[in-house]
């Protein structure tokens, strides 16, 4: 419904209120949308910014365990060591929906100590640098979930609350003045039909009685 130049009429009037009410309860609907949303993204950084300091914990682990690899087994040997591991094929993503925005799931199969390579080429230290590495990798595949998560989140919120500041800044107060505009232009329509009425009665009255 068009809200210029609308005509002050009791159909005009009702119609304008049932948008309204319709405008009122979409604000609502999407206020609620956009609580829930900021509450799932304020959870998901909370939980992506504990994992951050476990990953930067680990890395730091990895790079040591490695470290300590590279000097007791060479560099040359560890190379060779790597270019047997096996790729890992094991990797799914899983899109699922929360409030119309997509959350996605990284799966994974969680590797155990890798045995691709020969025990008499490594030692107790690169067994440990290996399952330091694959601790990590599980945790970088979590983060990436959550980064993820938590842009389609961000992206979502930004949507849902344009559209709420819309409703409760343009059009709902647009249709408020509307209703008010037309309701009182009717008023004063009654008003003139009542004293018009009012005038012919009376009129009516002195022009019998002189009759009289």
């Amino acid at each position: 419904m068009q809200t210029n130049n609308v005509a002050a009429t009791k159909a005009n009037l009702i119609k304008a209120k049932e948008e309204l009410n319709l405008l009122e309860g979409g604000y609502d609907i999407l206020d609620k949308k956009r609580k829930a949303l900021i509450g799932a993204y304020d959870s998901k950084i909370k939980e992506r910014n504990d994992l951050n300091e476990k990953v930067n914990e680990t890395i730091k682990k990895v790079s040591h365990d490695f470290k300590k690899v590279l000097v007791s087994i060479g560099e040359s040997d560890l190379d060779s060591i790597s270019k047997t591991v096996p790729i890992d094929n094991s990797i799914s993503l899983k899109v699922d929906k929360f409030m119309q925005t997509e959350i996605s799931e990284i799966y994974f199969e969680d590797v155990k100590l890798n045995l691709s390579y020969s025990f008499y080429e490594t030692n107790a230290g690169f067994d440990e640098a290996i399952l330091s590495f694959n601790q990590l990798r599980s945790k970088i595949f979590k983060l990436a979930e959550l980064d993820t998560t938590i842009n389609s989140l961000d992206r979502e919120i930004k949507k849902t609350s344009k559209k709420v500041n819309s409703l409760d800044k343009v059009q709902i107060p647009k249709y408020k003045e509307m209703i008010k505009t037309i309701s009182q232009s009717i008023e004063e329509k009654e008003r003139e039909e009542f004293s018009k009425t009012k005038i012919v009665k009376e009129n009516k009255i002195k022009k019998e009685e002189s009759k009289k």
